[in-house]
C-alpha cells in the first residue's frame, strides 16, 4: 500500500511539475511552435580526411500555442549546448531535454509555460560525423586525382528527411523560413551552399569561413552544403537579371561541363519564359558527384542541385545525341522543381505529386522550346506506358495518399508520384488546350509564391480560373471534380468503343483496367475526355477533348462523320491517360491500316496500339491473335517512338518465358524477324551526327539481333577482338555493352576474370558502368557466383554494386537463379552493399518482376518478411501475378511465337 501511495503521489508531482507535456502519437511535429528563421554553422575537416564535424544553430521560434515543450527533429547529432533565450536575450529555465528515438524528435523541456504570440531563440551546439553508409543526410564522398591520389569531399542529400540527421531543425516540407549559413573548411577548399557567397574570412586555424546570403524561405529538405576542391565552369547571364549559372566536378572532368552549363541556361530561361516568372536566386550551381556516392538520380536543392556524374558529365568526343537528352531530362527535371517544390512546396508529403508530376513533365516538355533538335516531347510516351501498367495492379495508391512515418514517406517516391501524375497533368493540359493550362500554372504561381505552401486545392483554384476564362470547362461540373476523380482515386481506366454496325455512331463505356481478371473489380469511373483521330478530320480533336465521359454514364453515344476509307483512332498521340479497346471489326480496320500506310497513324497513335493491344490480351480483354497481327507490322517500322514501346512489351514477354528454353528461343528469333529491317535502313554502326531516336533504335535492334542472329553475332565478334587488342579493355558506348555481352556469354573463366580486373582498373564510372553489365551476360554457373561473391566484398561503389546485381538476375535466368541463391542465404548483403531504406524497396520490388518460379517466390517472400515486412503486399501481389499470367497465357503466347507472320498477316 506504501509503495502504491508513493508511485501515485510521485506521479501527480510530476503531472503537477509539468501539466502541459504530451504524448506524440503521431510522427507529425506538434503545431505548437513554428521557426522564423536559422542561422547555422558548420566546422569541417575533410580537405585532411578527418569527417567528424562541429556545429551550431540558433533557431528563432514564434510560439503559437500555450506549451511546455519545443519539439523538433534531431538524429545522429551529439548535443553539446542547449539554451533557450526569451527575446530580451535571458535564458529560459529549461529541465532536462530528450528524445524521441522513434519519431526522431528532439524535445527541449521548459520549466516554466511559454505563451503565443511570444518569441525566442534555440541556440544549440552538436557534434556530428560524414562518416556514414548511407549516403543520406550530410555525408562523405571522395574522387581519384590524376596522379592517383584519394580526395575526400562533403555532400548533401536531405530529401525527404535527413536534414535531421545533419544539424537539429523542424524538418517537415511544409515549414518554410530563412536560412543563415556560414561553413568552415580548409583554405584549399571551397564551401557551397544554396545561395552565393557574401565573403570569405581567413581563420586563426589555417582554415577559411564562408558566409552566405539570406536563402529565400525554404524548407529543411532543400539545403544543401558542399566543401570541396571541385573545380567549376560558369556562365553569366545578364537578363531579364543577373544570375550565375555553373557545373561543379572533379577536376579530372574539366573538359565535361560545358554542355550542361549551356542547356542549363537555356532550358531556364524557357522556363521562365513558359511559366511568366523569374527564377528566385541569383546563381543556381549542379554539382556533379560520383555515381557510386550518390543515391539519387539528382536532386533539386534551391541554388545547388546535385547528379550523378553519369547524368550531368557530357564529354563532347565520346557522347552523342542520346547523352545529350539524358543532361538536358535531368537538368530541365531539377530546374522545374525551383518552381513546382521549392517555391511552391507542398504541405505536406502527401502532394509529392506536385513537385514530381510537375517536374516529370516539364523536363519533357519546356525542352521542346530549349532544345527542340532532340524532339524530347514524342518520348514522353514512356512514362505515360510506365504509368498505366504500375496502375493496372490491384493495390496500387492514388496520387493523393497520406502517410507518416520515415519509411512510408520514402515509398511515395515511385510511379505513381512520377509517371502517374505527370501523364494525368498532361492529359488536362491538352483537353483544356496547353494555352489554358498553361495561363492556369502561371496564376498557380503568382497566387501562391508569397505563402509559398500549397496543396492540389490551390492548384485545382487556380487551374479552374483560367479554364473558366477561356471557356474549358465541360458543362456540370468543375475542375475540382474533374481533378479528384483522378488524383484522390487509384487506378486507370479502360475506355471500350464499339461501332454500331456500319453506322457512324460509337458507343463508349469505360471501367477500370486491370492487368490481369479480377474477382471482384472496383467500381470505380472518371471524368475522361475523349480525343479521336480520322484521316479526314484534319486532326481536329487530336488532342483537344472532343467530349468528356462522366462518371455516372454507363455508357454514352457519340457520332463520328467517317467518309469511305476512313477509320478511327481513339486517343491520338496518346495524350489521354486511359487505355482504349475496340471491338473486332474496328480492329481490323486500323491494323490493315497500318500494313496499307504507316504513316496514316502518327507514330504516337502506333505506340500506343502497341501498348494496349498486347496489354488488353494479357489482360484477357483481347484475342492474342489481333494483339500479334498488330505487332506483326514492326517489321516495317523504324522509328524510335513505336519502337521503345515494342520493346518494352518483348522484354515482359521475355521475362515471363524465361525458363521455358523453346519458348524463349521462338521469342528471340521472332523479334529478329521483327528489328531486320532496322539494321537495313539504319546499319550495326554509328553514323557521325545522327539522331538519338536513330542510335536508340538500333541499339534496340542490335540486343535483340545479337542474341541469336547469326549475322550480328559475326559482327560483334569482330568488333569485340578488336577492343581486346587494345592497351587497356574498355566498353566505350552502349553499343560496345551489347558486343560485348553477346561475346562474354561464353568466355573462358579465366578471360572472365581479366576483364573485371578491367572493370576495377577503369576510372571513368559510365564506361564502368557499361562492363558491369555487360559482364552480367555470362550464363556460366560458377562463374556467376565469382561475380556475385566480387561485387559484394570488392570496393566497387554501392551504386555499382546494386547496378551489377540488378543486371545479373534482369539478364538470365541462370543469373536470377544465382542472385536470388545470394539473397536468401545472405544476412548481411543489404548492410554489406549499403543500400538505403528507398533503394532496397525498388531493389526488391524490381527483383519480383523477374521471379516466375514457385520456390524462388518463395525465398523471396521470406527476404521480405524478414528484412522489409512493410512491402509484402505489393511484393506478393506481383509474384502473383506473374505466376496467373504463366498459367493463363504462357501456352497460348508460345503457340503465337511458332506461328508464321505471313499467316497472320494474310488472314
Amino acid at each position: 500500500m506504501w509503495k502504491l501511495c508513493t508511485l501515485l503521489i510521485l506521479f501527480v508531482g510530476i503531472c503537477q511539475a509539468n501539466p502541459l507535456r504530451k504524448e506524440f502519437l503521431s510522427y507529425r511535429l506538434p503545431n505548437t511552435t513554428i521557426p522564423t528563421h536559422y542561422s547555422l554553422y558548420l566546422d569541417t575537416n575533410v580537405h585532411i580526411g578527418e569527417f567528424e564535424y562541429t556545429g551550431s544553430v540558433q533557431i528563432s521560434i514564434t510560439i503559437l500555442e500555450r506549451t511546455q515543450q519545443i519539439v523538433l527533429h534531431s538524429v545522429r547529432s551529439v548535443i553539446n549546448r542547449l539554451e533557450l533565450r526569451n527575446s530580451n536575450q535571458l535564458a529560459v529555465a529549461l529541465n532536462e531535454h530528450e528524445f524521441d528515438d522513434e519519431k526522431e524528435f528532439l524535445i527541449v523541456n521548459v520549466k516554466e509555460p511559454l505563451v503565443a504570440g511570444t518569441n525566442y531563440v534555440l541556440d544549440i551546439d552538436f557534434t556530428n560525423s560524414l562518416d556514414r553508409a548511407d549516403k543520406a543526410g550530410f555525408y562523405r564522398s571522395s574522387y581519384e586525382t590524376a596522379d592517383g591520389e584519394t580526395r575526400h569531399l562533403g555532400v548533401t542529400q536531405f530529401e525527404p528527411c535527413d536534414a535531421r540527421s545533419a544539424f537539429p531543425c523542424y524538418d517537415e516540407p511544409g515549414i518554410k523560413t530563412t536560412y543563415d549559413i556560414k561553413i568552415a573548411c580548409g583554405v584549399e577548399y571551397t564551401a557551397k551552399a544554396n545561395s552565393p557567397a557574401l565573403g570569405v574570412t581567413i581563420l586563426s586555424d589555417g582554415k577559411k569561413l564562408t558566409t552566405f546570403e539570406r536563402t529565400p524561405r525554404m524548407q529543411s529538405y532543400l539545403i544543401a552544403f558542399l566543401v570541396s576542391d571541385y573545380i567549376s565552369e560558369r556562365q553569366v547571364v545578364r537578363e531579364p537579371k543577373q544570375l550565375a549559372v555553373s557545373t561543379i566536378a572533379r577536376p579530372t572532368a574539366a573538359d565535361q561541363l560545358t554542355y550542361s552549363v549551356d542547356a542549363s541556361v537555356r532550358f531556364l530561361h524557357e522556363l521562365e519564359t513558359y511559366f511568366d516568372y523569374t527564377y528566385a536566386m541569383s546563381k543556381i550551381d549542379n554539382v556533379a558527384v560520383i555515381d557510386s556516392d550518390f543515391s539519387a538520380g539528382a536532386m533539386e536543392n534551391w541554388g545547388l542541385v546535385t547528379y550523378r556524374e553519369s547524368t550531368i558529365l557530357f564529354d563532347p568526343e565520346s557522347h552523342g545525341e542520346s547523352r545529350q537528352l539524358s543532361v538536358v531530362g535531368i537538368v530541365g527535371h531539377e530546374y522545374t522543381h525551383q518552381f513546382f517544390g521549392n517555391l511552391l512546396a507542398p504541405k505536406w508529403w502527401s502532394y509529392l505529386w506536385l513537385n514530381e508530376g510537375f517536374a516529370r513533365l516539364y523536363q519533357y516538355y519546356v525542352s521542346e522550346f530549349s532544345h527542340p533538335e532532340l524532339g524530347m516531347r514524342e518520348r514522353f510516351a514512356s512514362e505515360r506506358e510506365t504509368a498505366l501498367s504500375t496502375d493496372g495492379r490491384p493495390g496500387v495508391r492514388p496520387m493523393t495518399y497520406y502517410v507518416e512515418t520515415p519509411r512510408e514517406i520514402s515509398q511515395l517516391f515511385d510511379n505513381i508520384a512520377y509517371a502517374k501524375s505527370a501523364s494525368v497533368l498532361r492529359m488536362f493540359s491538352y483537353a483544356f488546350t496547353e494555352a489554358t493550362f498553361q495561363k492556369g500554372l502561371q496564376y498557380y504561381i503568382k497566387q501562391n509564391k508569397d505563402n509559398g505552401v500549397v496543396d492540389d486545392q490551390d492548384l485545382f483554384d487556380s487551374i479552374a480560373q483560367a479554364v473558366q476564362e477561356d471557356g474549358r470547362l465541360p458543362p456540370g461540373t468543375t475542375v475540382h471534380e474533374l481533378f479528384g476523380s483522378w488524383s484522390n482515386q487509384p487506378g486507370a481506366p479502360l475506355v471500350n468503343v464499339a461501332r454500331i454496325g456500319d453506322t457512324n455512331l460509337f458507343l463508349l463505356s469505360q471501367e477500370r483496367f486491370y492487368n490481369e481478371p479480377q474477382d471482384n473489380p472496383d467500381s470505380q469511373s472518371w471524368w475522361i475526355p475523349i480525343s479521336y483521330f480520322t484521316p479526314s478530320s484534319n486532326g481536329i480533336y487530336n488532342s483537344t477533348a472532343a467530349f468528356w465521359l462522366a462518371p455516372d454514364d454507363e455508357e454514352t453515344d457519340y457520332q463520328i462523320e467517317l467518309l469511305e476509307g476512313d477509320f478511327v483512332v481513339f486517343n491520338p498521340l496518346a495524350r489521354g491517360y486511359y487505355r482504349v479497346n475496340y471491338d473486332v471489326q474496328t480492329w481490323e480496320t486500323i491494323i490493315y491500316n497500318l500494313y496499307e500506310n504507316i504513316g496514316s497513324i502518327d507514330k504516337l497513335s502506333r505506340s500506343q496500339l502497341i501498348d494496349d493491344s498486347m496489354n488488353l490480351a494479357h489482360a484477357g480483354r483481347l484475342d492474342y491473335y489481333i494483339a500479334f497481327k498488330l505487332f506483326d507490322y514492326l517489321q516495317y517500322e523504324v522509328d524510335y517512338v513505336p519502337w521503345a514501346t515494342a520493346n518494352t512489351n518483348l522484354k515482359f514477354l521475355k521475362r515471363m518465358l524465361r525458363n521455358d528454353l523453346e519458348a524463349l528461343k521462338n521469342l528471340e528469333k521472332y523479334a529478329v524477324h521483327l528489328t531486320s529491317n532496322i539494321l537495313s535502313v539504319y546499319g550495326y554502326d554509328a553514323r557521325a551526327g545522327e539522331s538519338a531516336n536513330v542510335e536508340d533504335v538500333r541499339l534496340i535492334a542490335l540486343e535483340w539481333a545479337c542474341q541469336s542472329d547469326t549475322q550480328c553475332q559475326k559482327q560483334a565478334a569482330a568488333q569485340f577482338y578488336n577492343m581486346s587488342k587494345k592497351m587497356a579493355f574498355s566498353v566505350n558506348s552502349k553499343a560496345e555493352q551489347l558486343i560485348a555481352c553477346s561475346r562474354i556469354r561464353d568466355i573462358s573463366y579465366n578471360d572472365f576474370v581479366n576483364l573485371l580486373e578491367s572493370c576495377k582498373n577503369t576510372h571513368d564510372y559510365v564506361k564502368r558502368g557499361y562492363l558491369l553489365e555487360a559482364l552480367a551476360c555470362t550464363r556460366d554457373e560458377f562463374t556467376l557466383q565469382r561475380y556475385l561473391d566480387d561485387i559484394v566484398t570488392n570496393s566497387f561503389g554501392r551504386n555499382e554494386k546494386l547496378q551489377a546485381l540488378q543486371a545479373i538476375y534482369q539478364t538470365s535466368y541462370e543469373g536470377m537463379q544465382a542472385a536470388m541463391g545470394l539473397l536468401y542465404t545472405s544476412s548481411s548483403l543489404i548492410e554489406e552493399i549499403k543500400l538505403n531504406r528507398r533503394e532496397f524497396y525498388t531493389l526488391l520490388e524490381d527483383l519480383a518482376d523477374y521471379v516466375i518460379e514457385p520456390l524462388a517466390a518463395d525465398q523471396l517472400i521470406s527476404i521480405v518478411q524478414r528484412e522489409a515486412p512493410e512491402k509484402l503486399l505489393t511484393i506478393r501481389d506481383k509474384l502473383q501475378f506473374n505466376q496467373n499470367w504463366i498459367r493463363r497465357n504462357a501456352v497460348i503466347v508460345s503457340e503465337m511465337l511458332t506461328m508464321p507472320s505471313e499467316i497472320i498477316m494474310s488472314d
